[in-house]
């Protein structure tokens, strides 16, 4: 086995575990024995669990921009914009505990830098770019700024997210129906909210 094989082996292990809810349980030498290689062998690419950590989070980072930009590209930029939205919540509610990875755990220890904090960045610049292109090409959207409302989408997304997993969600004192068009509903009010006003 290779190095770069060992490597890759490692990541795609602590993906399986990852994948699986048992993050927590981790720890290289857990890695190094379903590897069947010797305990030291991980330390040769991850100093630490948390680096680990950083290296799983930089690919996850990778992963969702590449299911972001992989979106239909819609009928115009608007549709587009909806379009990653949905591809957002889709990535969240399909890949929950890579989700929460990137945007929940850091307090747990480690920290983004390097390669994947620049992938975490990545994935921000391609809604902060679709909303510079919409200002771009609709002169009646020069209104929008494409960082803060970068932010407020962002923002609404992670909040519905945390609502969507939340066991508490389905019994509150609201109708079925608001439930079951819930992401519909936030993603329209989204797009009223940053549309052109008549009075812009």
């Amino acid at each position: 086995m290779t190095e770069d094989d060992l490597k890759s082996r490692c990541l795609a292990k602590a993906f399986d575990e990852l994948d699986s809810g048992r993050i927590s349980e981790l720890s290289l030498r857990a890695i190094a024995r379903a590897l069947n290689v010797s305990h030291q062998a991980p330390y040769r690419h991850f100093k630490s669990k948390d680096d680990l950590l950083t290296a799983l989070s930089c690919e996850c980072f990778k992963h969702f921009s590449e299911h972001l930009n992989a979106r239909t590209q819609g009928e115009n930029e608007w549709e587009g914009l909806r379009l990653m939205g949905l591809a957002y919540i889709r990535y969240a509610v399909s890949y929950p505990h890579r989700y929460r990875l990137m945007f929940n755990e850091h307090h747990n220890g480690f920290a983004l830098t390097g390669e994947a904090l620049k992938q975490a960045q990545h994935s921000f610049l391609l809604l902060r770019d679709q909303l510079g292109l919409i200002a771009k090409l609709n002169q009646s959207a020069q209104q929008i700024d494409p960082q803060a409302d970068a932010m407020f989408i962002w923002s609404s997304l992670h909040g519905l997210v945390s609502l969507l997993e939340n066991p508490l969600t389905d019994k509150l004192p609201v109708r079925e129906s608001v439930l079951k068009n819930l992401v519909d509903h936030v993603l329209d009010r989204i797009g009223t909210g940053i549309q052109p006003r008549s009075d812009a």
